[in-house]
């Protein structure tokens, strides 16, 4: 049975799958609203292995993840996956998402789930929005997002965290916007990819923030490659790219800019 309230943050945890840095920055913004002790940030982007994260007693966790399509990241939920609490241990948790100005729809009631299914307790959820993936400078969508407001409201929700975590009743049912079952994502058989225009120079930077390792320099060929079913579209490739010359087309975009460019705020639920 848990407790009503946690007397104090022994160690503070933000655990994230951040392709593009937009969940990272938020997640660790809430943290540094929650304490200002230090603050350990375990993030999985780049982290493929299988091997167990373990919490425990006297931790606090922030989970971070972005939405696609309505929906938790399925590579985030897979990353996440690895999170073991400790045996009878108690471990605070605020879930948050990060989404690209479109809705986040049912992705923050499945990351509560996914951390209640691994041991966590979530007390407090957070919806937050960053850059679109498919964002390009020519139909720009939520572009620079988190920006200095996001992050200002992320810290004011983590001391709103901390407040209802030291009071009585933290562990009180709460709502989340979001719907039982989940949205169902139809994806695509043959899914496109970024690709890289002739002339590149091959810095690197593309294959080194790719998540899957969907992206690979072939030197003797002078080629980017992309392998597609590997590859999840989150365009960290094509956002850190400082030549431009990695894109990704798809007619979403303009759909987007056409319809989801109005500035969306943060919502939050304790």
């Amino acid at each position: 049975m848990l407790k009503d309230s946690i007397d104090t943050i022994e160690r503070l945890t933000v655990i994230c799958f951040s392709p593009t840095r937009t969940s990272r920055k938020i997640t660790e913004a809430v943290a540094a609203g929650m304490t200002a002790a230090r603050i350990r940030t375990i993030d999985l982007t780049l982290d493929r292995s299988d091997s167990p994260i373990t919490v425990g007693a006297g931790e606090t966790v922030v989970l971070g993840a972005p939405v696609y399509a309505g929906r938790v990241a399925p590579e985030a939920v897979r990353r996440l996956q690895r999170i073991k609490a400790a045996t009878g241990a108690v471990i605070p948790t605020v879930v948050t998402v990060t989404y690209g100005n479109r809705d986040y729809e049912d992705a923050l009631v499945e990351l509560y789930d996914l951390a209640v299914s691994l041991g966590l307790s979530p007390f407090a959820a957070g919806a937050f929005i960053g850059e679109h993936s498919y964002s390009t400078p020519e139909m720009p969508v939520a572009e620079g997002r988190p920006d200095s407001m996001d992050i200002a409201d992320a810290r004011i929700f983590g001391g709103q965290c901390r407040q209802k975590l030291d009071g009585p009743g933290a562990f009180a049912p709460f709502s989340i916007k979001g719907n039982r079952p989940y949205k169902d994502v139809k994806r695509s058989p043959n899914p496109a990819a970024p690709v890289t225009a002739d002339g590149c120079p091959l810095c690197g930077e593309c294959a080194r923030v790719c998540p899957t390792g969907a992206v690979s320099i072939d030197t003797s060929a002078g080629k980017v490659l992309t392998e597609p079913a590997l590859c999840i579209r989150c365009c960290a490739c094509v956002k850190v790219c400082p030549t431009g010359m990695r894109t990704y087309s798809t007619p979403i975009t303009a759909f987007l800019y056409e319809n989801c460019s109005s500035r969306r705020n943060p919502e939050t639920f304790l």
